[in-house]
C-alpha cells in the first residue's frame, strides 16, 4: 500500500460528496464541493436537509446553504459550472425538484431554477436529468419529497431524459422511457414492470451521453441496457444489455464498464414463459442452485469491459485477474490511459483504492479503508420508504436497503482533481463520514 490519506473535512459533523462520476474539485483546484449532516446512520428523512458547501483553500469547510434534494450514495450531485467558482446544486421547493447556484466568492446563492441537474456540461449552458421521485420509487439513487407523477406508468411517453437550458431557463424530454424501451435488441424486452433511466454522463467532448436504462425480468429479476444518445436527441443506441454496473467514458468512442453484457443466462431469463408463477418458482429454484454449483465460474463471467459507442455491439474484456471485481472507476482527466477505482468490502469489510495504467495492464493499490459494521436505525423505517414501490421493497428487503442508502453504507468513489495529481474520496474509517485526498502525482506520468 502506497497512498498517505488526508482528512480534508472533521467531526463531530458528517461530510460527503457521493458518486465516482463527476468531480469535485473547481477549476483552480482549490475548493471542493461537499455536503454537511448530523446523522448518517439511517436514510435522509422527509424535508431533512444537509448543508451545501465547499472546503476552501484553507482547509476549512464553507457551509453556504441547505438541500433537501440529496442521498448518501450520489450525494445532491453539486457540480462547478464551467471554470467559475459557482456551482449548482438540486434542492427542492414548492413541492418540486429545482436546482440552486451558489456563488463560491461571495458564499451566496444567485440563481434557482425550475429543474433539478444530473450532469453539467463543461461549458456550463446545459443541465441533463432524469425523474428523481421515480428513480427513487423504484429503488435507485432518487430523493423522495415529490411525488411521482409517472407512478401509474410503466413506461411513460411523457417522462424519461431531460435537457435545461441554463441561458433560456427551458427543460424539455430528450428522449421518452418509451422510445427507449421500444429501441430493439435481442433481448425480449417487454413490459413486465416499470421501466426507468439512471447514470447519465456524458463523453468528454459532451456531444453524446450515456445512460443506463432497468426494465423488469419476468421472473422477477431486473436487467440492464447501457445506451448512448446524441445531446441533440439523435442516434440512439443499445450499446450492451444484461447485467451491467459501474462505468465512465475512456474517450468519446469507449465507454469502460463492470458487468456481463450480452449473457444467454439473461437472454433466457428474458422470454415471457418465465411470468407464468409455476415456472418463475422453479427457475428461481434452478437460479438458486446454480450459483451455488457455479458460483466462481460465474463470478469469472464478469468483469470491466471496454465497449465501443457504436451501432453494432462491440466489447472486449480488459484486466482480467487484475480487476476482478465492480468499483467506481473515474478517467484521469488528463491522462485517460488512468483509472483510479475502488472496491466493496471485502470479508474483513476493508475497501481497496487503486490506480490502474491500461497502457502497462497494471495495479497499483494506495490503501486500504475498513468500513464501520453498526446497523441502520430501522426505528423510521416506514417514514424514508414510504414512496417505495412496495414489490420492489420487497425484493430489495427493508433491511439492505436500510443500510445501502444510510451514509453506513460508504463507497470510496473516488474522484480527480482537475490537475490529475490528487484523488478525494469518501471514507467512514475513523468512525464517521468524511472527504480524504491522496496525492498520487509520483504515479501518474
Amino acid at each position: 500500500m502506497n497512498g498517505i490519506e488526508i482528512a480534508l473535512t472533521k467531526p463531530p459533523k458528517h461530510h460527503f460528496f457521493g458518486f465516482h462520476d463527476i468531480p469535485a474539485w473547481n477549476f483552480d483546484d482549490n475548493k471542493i464541493l461537499c455536503l454537511e449532516v448530523d446523522k448518517i446512520n439511517r436514510p435522509p428523512l422527509l424535508g431533512e436537509e444537509a448543508g451545501v458547501g465547499y472546503i476552501d483553500e484553507n482547509g476549512i469547510y464553507r457551509k453556504i446553504g441547505y438541500t433537501q434534494a440529496y442521498n448518501f450514495p450520489q450525494g445532491a450531485r453539486m457540480q462547478w459550472i464551467g471554470k467559475s467558482n459557482q456551482f449548482i446544486v438540486n434542492n427542492i421547493r414548492n413541492n418540486s425538484f429545482v436546482s440552486d447556484i451558489y456563488d463560491a466568492e461571495t458564499n451566496k446563492m444567485v440563481a434557482t431554477y425550475d429543474f433539478p441537474c444530473h450532469q453539467i456540461t463543461r461549458n456550463g449552458n446545459f443541465v441533463f436529468s432524469i425523474n428523481y421521485s421515480r428513480l427513487h420509487r423504484l429503488g435507485g439513487y432518487g430523493y423522495q419529497g415529490v411525488e411521482d407523477f409517472t407512478k401509474s406508468e410503466a413506461i411513460p411517453t411523457n417522462d424519461g431524459l431531460y435537457i435545461g437550458d441554463l441561458e433560456d431557463k427551458k427543460n424539455e424530454l430528450l428522449i421518452s422511457i418509451r422510445d427507449v424501451a421500444n429501441f430493439p435488441d435481442k433481448f425480449q424486452n417487454e413490459s413486465f414492470g416499470h421501466h426507468y433511466l439512471t447514470h447519465l454522463l456524458l463523453n468528454p467532448s459532451n456531444n453524446r451521453i450515456a445512460f443506463l436504462h432497468h426494465y423488469p425480468l419476468p421472473d422477477g429479476g431486473e436487467i440492464t441496457r447501457l445506451m448512448t444518445i446524441g445531446t441533440n436527441g439523435s442516434d440512439l443506441r443499445c450499446l450492451a444489455t444484461g447485467f451491467l454496473s459501474h462505468f465512465d467514458w475512456k474517450d468519446d468512442d469507449t465507454i469502460f464498464i463492470y458487468g456481463r453484457p450480452n449473457n444467454s443466462i439473461e437472454i433466457l431469463r428474458s422470454f415471457p414463459i418465465f411470468s407464468f408463477p409455476f415456472i418463475k418458482n422453479a427457475a428461481n429454484i434452478g437460479k438458486k442452485i446454480v450459483r451455488i454449483v457455479l458460483k466462481n465460474k460465474i463470478s469469472n463471467k464478469n468483469g470491466f469491459f471496454l465497449i465501443k459507442d457504436a451501432n453494432k455491439q462491440d466489447y472486449t474484456k480488459i484486466a482480467e485477474n487484475i480487476l476482478t471485481e465492480d468499483g467506481h472507476p473515474m478517467f484521469c482527466p488528463t491522462n485517460r490511459d488512468w483509472i483510479i477505482n475502488d472496491t466493496y468490502p471485502n470479508k474483513e469489510g476493508k475497501r481497496t483504492l487503486m490506480l490502474y495504467s491500461f497502457l502497462r495492464n497494471q495495479r497499483i493499490d494506495l490503501g486500504q479503508f475498513k468500513m464501520i459494521f453498526e446497523k441502520p436505525d430501522l426505528t423510521e423505517s416506514l417514514r424514508y420508504f414510504k414512496e417505495i414501490d412496495p414489490k420492489k421493497l420487497k425484493t430489495i428487503g427493508v433491511k439492505n436497503l436500510a443500510f445501502t442508502r444510510s451514509g453506513l453504507h460508504c463507497d470510496l468513489h473516488p474522484r480527480w482533481n482537475m490537475q490529475g495529481d490528487k484523488i478525494a474520496f469518501d471514507s467512514i474509517h475513523e468512525g464517521s463520514r468524511q472527504l480524504y485526498m491522496i496525492d498520487v502525482s509520483n504515479y501518474i506520468e
